[in-house]
């Protein structure tokens, strides 16, 4: 054999001793064309997940990055969990079936019993797992939650209605704290004043533009009633949900003046211009550490500013304190409507999840909260 061709075609060699760089293209097959083996489960898995995980599960529309992780880790523990199972269940997922299912959910129920599993996780993962049959042409073959536990107190979430969680509870007071964090960090500063004013969650007061996300009453579609801007709250949400809050008094006013001056951009947001959005995020969950609104630290979150919010505008509308507060009975139309409006603002669908943050309609705070039934699929763990 010659030695310069070294078994290859000299065609391919290129003359100056250089290897030629070739372009590759290759294109995944299609799930259809790669018949059923469990040898290739997680190959396939992969392709399962690139091609549907970016979907919503009933809408159409994506879903965000965190939910895409999520579900990537649950199908990968899934078929790790039956691969391990006593039975050894070897199968290329798109066989998944219901004595795979039975399997998942007797673990389950056992973790449950022995309290290693919460209602809120059961039913993110029962969802999950439903998901996962859609995507395999499968969407019926998960039967009823109910079916695979026998006790709904396993399954079902409740929500924490007799507990207060905003800062006025707590005996914090919210302008002397910002008043703090201000003198440290302008930024962190801007998005506490937006979530107590127009109670935005975490990270929707991170990607708020106050240059250009606040839109006048005609630009909101609604009547001159006296409100002539709107916080236009889009950018963050959860499940894309857009939604309008009134700039009707002056600690909205002045948040919105405030995050002005701190981003100086039109375009910019009220976040450092020099971080990424997951810069921003870590920078305002350590500067809320170093001042204490942390649970360890003042017994306060970012997240009960919602709720002071929430408490404060029930009082606006209906003259009196919400009954998570100790408030008297509202004149019932009077407190539905503050529920409806307040639901709407928060960016919540029902107006049932008003009890976390109002306490329930027909109960005292001390009282066990009223149960709800079924999953909460698009929901997340905070509300």
């Amino acid at each position: 054999m010659d030695k310069q061709s070294n078994g290859r075609n000299d065609r391919t060699t290129p003359r100056h001793g250089k290897r030629r760089e070739r372009s590759r293209t290759y294109e995944q097959p299609a799930l259809d064309d790669i018949p059923l083996s469990p040898k290739r489960s997680g190959y396939v898995l992969h392709l399962i997940l690139q091609q549907h995980n970016w979907q919503h599960s009933s809408k159409p529309k994506g879903v965000s990055h965190k939910t895409m992780a999520e579900r990537t880790r649950f199908c990968t523990w899934l078929f790790d969990f039956l691969r391990g199972h006593p039975k050894h269940f070897k199968l290329d997922p798109r066989s998944f079936s219901g004595r795979h299912v039975e399997a998942v959910t007797r673990y389950w129920l056992e973790e449950a019993r022995a309290g290693q599993l919460s209602p809120a996780t059961i039913q993110t993962y029962f969802s999950f797992m439903k998901t996962f049959a859609g995507w395999i042409g499968k969407p019926k073959l998960l039967k009823p939650i109910q079916c695979y536990f026998d006790d709904p107190k396993l399954y079902q979430r409740r929500l924490a209605a007799g507990v207060d969680k905003s800062w006025r509870a707590q005996g914090v007071d919210v302008d002397t704290v910002i008043k703090e964090v201000e003198a440290y960090d302008v930024h962190a500063a801007a998005s506490l004043k937006l979530m107590q004013a127009f109670q935005l969650r975490f990270k929707e007061s991170v990607m708020f533009r106050p240059h250009t996300d606040v839109i006048s009453a005609a630009q909101a579609a609604k009547p001159d009633d006296g409100v002539a801007f709107y916080l236009d709250t889009h950018r963050g949400t959860k499940g894309g949900r857009e939604r309008l809050f009134p700039i009707n008094n002056a600690v909205r006013e002045e948040a919105i003046a405030y995050a002005r001056r701190v981003a100086l951009g039109i375009n910019e947001s009220v976040s450092d211009p020099r971080l990424t959005l997951q810069q921003a995020m870590r920078r305002l969950r350590y500067v809320m550490e170093r001042f204490g609104i942390t649970r360890t630290g003042l017994s306060v979150v970012p997240h009960g500013l919602r709720h002071q919010g929430a408490a404060d505008d029930y009082q606006s509308i209906t003259q009196v304190p919400p009954p998570i507060a100790g408030g008297s009975k509202a004149d019932p139309a009077l407190d539905l409507q503050a529920r409806k409006e307040i639901a709407a603002r928060l960016g919540h669908g029902r107006i049932s999840i008003t009890s976390v943050y109002l306490g329930s309609r027909r109960v005292t705070p001390t009282e066990s909260p009223t149960p709800v039934r079924g999953p909460d699929l698009h929901g997340g763990n905070a509300t």
